[in-house]
């Protein structure tokens, strides 16, 4: 249904003609949300979500705040998009309007001492890394690409990346932040609130993350947020980087006091115990799972034509093998640096594999750690999209490895019966965190996306594999809001109870939509 003619004047008189629109062909732009649909049906009919009423792209926090008080006025229910990535980015029911945040692009600072930046929604990784790099600094950059928003996924997503063993998870890097509450109410969090920097994500007071975004992210569901400030991390390689090609065939040369390598082990329980100690002696910069044949070597190459001739090249990499990046700021930490790497591998019987020493595998996966380049060129890309099994999680190392483990025998059923791309190899993919305390694994597989039959199988597949983590202590799911919170909360504190109370307090107009986060009331 259109909008009432008295309420859009009401928003084309906030935003100006040129920043509201309900045209059609703009409104269908924002109904669709690339392969996360594909697993869904191959009808390109079932691979939209619900038309918004109206667009809206304001330009600033007043502007915000404005149209959330138009909507709690009017009943109208709204969501937030910055980079669009992902289909908690849509509405999920009529009468809604989507926040295009595209407008809001600003890097508004940078503090080298207190190694922050703050920013807007539209700024994304690839835009922050570069600036920071100039002065000595990087960012945190999500597994899901530079290209997404910094904002979105350290406010409201939950993301990890080959770099979160030095530098964390998105949660972890959140400073303050501008928060327009459902309501229209404006929040200033941490140290900025109190007139003072943004150089902390907690005080004067009690925290508000845990109530903004928890672990997983509230994926828009407590309103929006406008500015943010994001820690930076020291950065020893080059100010600029000499990058070579065209996107994704991207390749750059390791700087000096970098080492990249493929690491390899007998076992998960032998990988896990090297994990743990790397973790402990802070010598990794990066490191992330291979993801096998399938993927990693696919995240290699530069088209599937490329990944098809050189099959012979990658097919043996082992399953339990991991990619590490070295980087020192003098030649003294390096030699220390590759010294404790060797000790580590002997203690714990890994090696070196020879497929990470080819220049190929240096120039172009080690951008792809620097850059998390990962999703352009592998899962979307060999069989026109991907699916996790459900089986995946946020604990430790030792459930990482009972996971990829118990991955086996759950992928070869699927794999027999056609559902799944059976290469004889696995897509398995994690990353340690946290000094190695804890770690995210994902058992992600391809699958036949214009096949109904496969996209059926794939929904099956993730569907056991969720009941498989109920049922065995995986840990929990990183994607824990919208249907599947009441599924994770009995088995987890029921902190489904909690997201209810702070939704009905947040949000007692049910102005925001709560697909991917939960509904109000029900108490």
């Amino acid at each position: 249904m259109a909008l009432l003619r008295d309420v859009y004047r009401e928003l084309e008189d906030i935003l100006g003609p040129e920043n509201i629109s309900e045209h059609l062909a703009v409104l269908d732009a924002y109904t669709y949300f690339g392969s996360f649909m594909l697993m869904l049906s191959p009808k390109p009919e079932h691979r939209y979500q619900t038309r918004p009423e109206a667009v809206l792209l304001p330009g600033s926090t007043e502007e915000v705040q404005a149209i959330v008080k138009v909507c709690n006025r009017r009943g109208l229910v709204f969501r937030a998009s910055s980079s669009g990535y992902g289909p908690w980015n849509g509405a999920s029911s009529e009468g809604e309007v989507i926040m295009d945040m595209r407008r809001m692009n600003r890097i508004l600072e940078i503090d080298e001492k207190n190694m922050y930046a703050v920013v807007e929604p539209y700024v994304s990784f690839a835009q922050m890394q570069a600036e920071a790099h100039k002065k000595g600094l990087t960012c945190h950059v999500v597994g899901a690409g530079s290209s997404c928003s910094v904002l979105a996924n350290h406010t409201s997503g939950d993301g990890n990346n080959t770099q979160g063993i030095s530098q964390g998870y998105s949660g972890r890097n959140l400073l303050g932040v501008e928060w327009v509450l459902p309501t229209g109410e404006i929040i200033r969090a941490g140290s900025y609130d109190a007139g003072s920097r943004w150089f902390s994500g907690d005080g004067p007071g009690p925290s508000l993350r845990g109530m903004m975004r928890g672990a997983a992210g509230s994926k828009g569901g407590v309103g929006v947020f406008t500015k943010c400030a994001c820690h930076l991390h020291p950065w020893p390689g080059p100010r600029a980087m000499e990058i070579h090609g065209v996107s994704p065939d991207y390749e750059a040369e390791l700087p000096p006091l970098f080492e990249y390598h493929i690491l390899g082990w007998p076992s998960w329980q032998t990988c896990a115990d090297a994990l743990y100690k790397i973790g402990e002696s802070r010598i990794a910069y990066a490191i992330h799972k291979t993801g096998g044949p399938g993927s990693h070597g696919a995240s290699i190459m530069g088209s599937n034509d490329e990944y098809y001739a050189r099959w012979e090249e990658f097919k043996d990499l082992p399953e339990v093998s991991f990619a590490i990046v070295l980087a020192a700021n003098s030649p003294e930490e390096h030699e220390y640096q590759v010294k404790v790497l060797g000790r580590i591998l002997e203690q714990t019987s890994g090696n070196i594999l020879p497929l990470g020493e080819k220049p190929i595998f240096k120039k172009r996966d080690f951008i792809n750690m620097i850059k998390s380049c990962f999703i352009p060129r592998t899962a979307f890309r060999c069989s026109g999209s991907f699916n996790i099994d459900g089986l995946i999680g946020i604990e430790t190392l030792d459930h990482a490895a009972m996971a990829f483990d118990k991955d086996r025998s759950h992928r070869a059923k699927y794999a027999a019966r056609n559902i799944i791309v059976d290469d004889g190899t696995f897509n398995n993919w994690g990353v340690p965190y946290e000094g190695s305390h804890m770690a995210l694994f994902e058992c992600g597989h391809l699958f036949g996306s214009t096949d109904e039959e496969s996209c059926k199988g794939m929904m099956e597949m993730a569907d056991e594999g969720i009941e498989m983590t109920l049922k065995t202590p995986f840990a929990i799911n990183w994607m824990t809001t919208g249907a599947l919170a009441k599924l994770y909360g009995p088995v987890c504190h029921n902190y489904h109870d909690w997201m209810r109370k702070i939704k009905n307090v947040f949000d007692p107009n049910n102005a925001v939509d709560p697909a991917w986060y939960i509904s109000g009331k029900e108490e």
